[in-house]
C-alpha cells in the first residue's frame, strides 16, 4: 500500500529542525544536487524501545503496510554495555564507533562527521543556540525536555564552534512545519530528534505514535515536498541488554517511505543494516566518497559497510504523484 496523504494531523512536536529564517539559511537559494535514489532525506530518531513494543502499536504497524521495513536493521552500541545512548546517535553521522564517545556525558570529539562531506541545507538536532548564535552549552533543559546526547552534531568540534553551522540548529516546533511547506525547495537533509517526551525516553510508543503521526502527517500532506524524499523511521537501540556479545542482538524497528524512493510497499528487506548504513547510504546517493580521518588516513567504516537496497535508482521512471507516458 502506497503513502496515504489523507491522513488526519495529531499531536505536536517539540524537538529540532533547520529553519527557512533568512538570518539562519536561506532554504529557497539553494539548489540542491539529484540523488542516484533520493533528493531529500529525513530521518526521525526515537528512543530505546523493543521491536515488539513497537510493531504493537496500531500507528507504527500501519507505517510498515505503508513502506518497506528494514526487517534486520540493528543499533551499534548497547546502552548496558556501555551506559549510554549517546553513541547510538553520533555513529549515524560519523564513520568509526560513535567518534570515541562511549557515555553520556558531554564529549567533544575532534573526529569528522557527514557534515564534513555534505553541507546540508538544513541540519536537524536536539538543542538550539543562543541568542548569538553561538552553541547552546545546556546539557538538559528540564523546561524542553531537550538533552544534548541526542544531538550528535553536538559532539563534533568543528560543528559545536563553527558559528554557521550552529544557526542551523532550531527548534522545529516553530520552525519544522514551515520548512515542510516549502515544499521543493525544503532542506534537502533533516535529522529529526523529539523531546524526551515525544521520543518515548521518558513515556511510551503510544505517546509518541501521536508525535509521529503529525510529522508524517505534515510531510505526506505536501506532494512537492515528497517527490524524491526518502523517510527514515528508527530508534537509537531496543530495551533488551543480553551479556552475551556486549548485547547483541540489538534489532530495532526501522522504516523507509517515500513513493518515489522505495521499490516495493508493505514489504521486508532482510539485510543486515545498523547505524552506519545511513552514512553509506547518504554518502553513495550524492557520490560524496568518505569521511576522512583526522589523519588523513580515511579508514573509517564507511569505506565497508553497505547502503539500503531496493531503492529506486534515478533511471527508473517515477510515476508516483503523476501518470506515466
Amino acid at each position: 500500500m502506497k503513502l496515504s496523504t489523507g491522513l488526519v494531523l495529531a499531536g505536536l512536536s517539540l524537538a529540532t529542525a533547520a529553519t527557512s529564517d533568512e538570518n539562519l539559511h536561506d532554504a529557497k537559494k539553494v539548489t540542491p544536487p539529484k540523488g542516484k535514489w533520493f533528493d531529500r532525506y529525513v530521518v526521525i530518531v526515537l528512543e530505546n524501545t523493543n521491536k515488539d513494543v513497537t510493531f504493537g502499536n496500531p500507528y507504527f504497524l500501519n507505517l510498515t503496510n505503508m513502506g518497506m521495513t528494514l526487517g534486520n536493521y540493528h543499533a551499534n552500541l548497547h546502552y548496558s554495555s556501555v551506559s549510554a545512548l549517546q553513541p547510538n546517535y553520533i555513529t549515524m553521522i560519523s564513520n568509526t564507533i560513535a567518534a570515541g564517545v562511549y557515555d553520556d556525558a558531554d564529549h567533544n570529539s575532534t573526529e569528522m562527521s557527514l557534515i564534513d562531506l555534505f553541507e546540508p541545507a538544513g541540519l536537524y538536532g536536539g538543542l538550539h543556540p543562543l541568542e548569538n548564535s553561538e552553541s547552546n552549552p545546556i546539557s538538559e533543559d528540564d523546561s524542553t525536555l531537550y538533552v544534548r546526547k541526542h544531538n550528535p552534531f553536538m559532539s563534533f568540534d568543528n560543528i559545536r564552534n563553527n558559528t554557521s553551522r550552529c544557526q542551523k540548529i532550531v527548534n522545529a516546533e516553530q520552525n519544522f512545519a514551515n520548512d515542510v511547506a516549502l515544499g521543493a525547495d525544503a532542506p534537502m537533509y533533516m535529522f529529526y530528534t523529539p523531546n524526551l517526551a515525544n521520543d518515548a525516553h521518558n513515556t511510551n510508543i503510544s505517546f509518541t505514535a501521536e508525535d509521529v503521526q503529525y510529522l508524517m502527517d505534515t510531510m505526506l500532506s505536501n506532494k512537492e515536498f515528497m517527490k524524491k524524499t526518502l523517510i527514515v523511521i528508527t530508534f537509537d537501540e531496543n530495551n533488551i541488554y543480553i551479556n552475551d556479545n556486549f548485547g547483541l542482538p540489538n534489532s530495532i524497528y526501522t522504516v523507509l517511505l517515500g513513493n518515489d524512493t522505495i521499490k516495493c510497499y508493505d514489504c521486508v528487506d532482510q539485510q543486515y543494516y545498523d547505524h552506519f548504513s545511513q552514512v553509506v547510504t547518504l554518502e553513495r546517493n550524492w557520490n560524496l566518497g568518505t569521511i576522512p580521518q583526522p589523519d588523513g588516513s580515511g579508514e573509517g567504516m564507511d569505506m565497508w559497510w553497505r547502503p539500503f537496497g531496493m531503492l529506486h535508482s534515478s533511471s527508473d521512471k517515477i510515476c508516483a504523484y503523476a501518470p506515466c507516458s
